[in-house]
Order: structure tokens, then sequence, then C-alpha cells
């Protein structure tokens, strides 16, 4: 009997998974919200569900209902801390779900509530971003990493929802 060779001839060198820079940060960006954020929503939500109701719109009511509950949990809960890693293979995000650099896009940095956040774009619809948080003093650290194996954009995209909820924000404060 013959002995069996490999079919395939190319060879590679194969490279072990080293982390460059692993850190530890909360899930994701958390403010605390006091009673009068949550009462001046229950005030809205009680004039729009009236008006719903009078429509006779049952369903935007539960949307709207959903939509209180998940800002209050998110807010009522602190998010827990998690570990990212970024490697030789690609970004280790939230305790270990390897993101290799051949399926993710660009990076860049963006302040959410004085939080320094790294953005980094995926190929794939879901998830279409990775958001993970990082110490400002990092941010050359990482930025020097990452630029080894995807580009960086200096001025974040704008989305339309970007513009819609900057624009509620300016002229519907709930603080």
């Amino acid at each position: 009997m013959a002995e069996k060779t490999p079919t395939d001839k190319r060879s590679y060198k194969y490279e072990p998974e080293k982390v460059l820079l692993a850190w530890s940060s909360p899930g994701r960006v958390f403010k605390k919200r006091d009673r009068r954020f949550f009462s001046t929503i229950a005030v809205i939500i009680l004039a729009v569900s009236i008006i719903s109701i009078l429509s006779g719109q049952y369903a935007l009511i539960a949307v709207i209902l959903s939509l209180f509950f998940l800002t209050y949990a998110l807010s009522a809960i602190e998010p827990d801390i998690v570990e990212h890693k970024i490697t030789n293979k690609g970004v280790s995000y939230c305790n270990g779900k390897l993101y290799e650099y051949n399926k993710l896009k660009d990076f860049f940095f963006t302040q959410k509530d004085e939080k320094t956040v790294l953005n980094v774009g995926t190929k794939k619809y879901y998830p279409g971003r990775l958001y993970l948080i990082i110490e400002k003093k990092d941010v050359e650290k990482v930025k020097d990493f990452l630029l080894n194996y995807l580009p960086y954009i200096e001025e974040p995209p704008v989305t339309v929802f970007d513009k819609f909820s900057s624009l509620a924000s300016k002229y519907l404060s709930l603080e």
C-alpha cells in the first residue's frame, strides 16, 4: 500500500497568537441616571400613551414601554468588567471573542460621557462595529499597534442616526 502524502504543497509559517496589549474595562459606557431623568421620561411616555390610546395605536404603547424598560435597565445595572486584547491575529473583544484582522475594516476613537471609546469597524453587518472602552492615556499605544493591521480614520463617520441623536439631544435635554 502506498504512503499517503499531503495534496497541498503550499507551505506557510504558523505564527502563534501573541498578546500585544490587554486591558480591562466596563463592557459599555455607563451613566447613572437620577430620579429627575426618569420622571421626565415618565411624563413624556404618559402624554404619548394618552394620545396613542385615543388614536387606537396600542402597539406603539408597547414599543414605548419596552424602550423605557430598556433605558431603565441600562441605567440602573452597572456593566460587567470585561477583558479586551489586541493580538497579532486580531482583536479579542469582551472576554475572548476573537475578531480576526481579515474580518475588520478600520478603527477610530470617539468620546462618550467622558470615556474614550475605540471603535473597530467589521466587514459583517452584525456586529457592524466593536466598541471597546480604553483609558485616554492608552490611545496612542493602541493606535500604534492597530496601525500595523488596520487603516485609521481621522474623522469618525457620521450616520443619519448620529445626526438625529445629536439634534434630539440638543433640543430635548432630559436632564
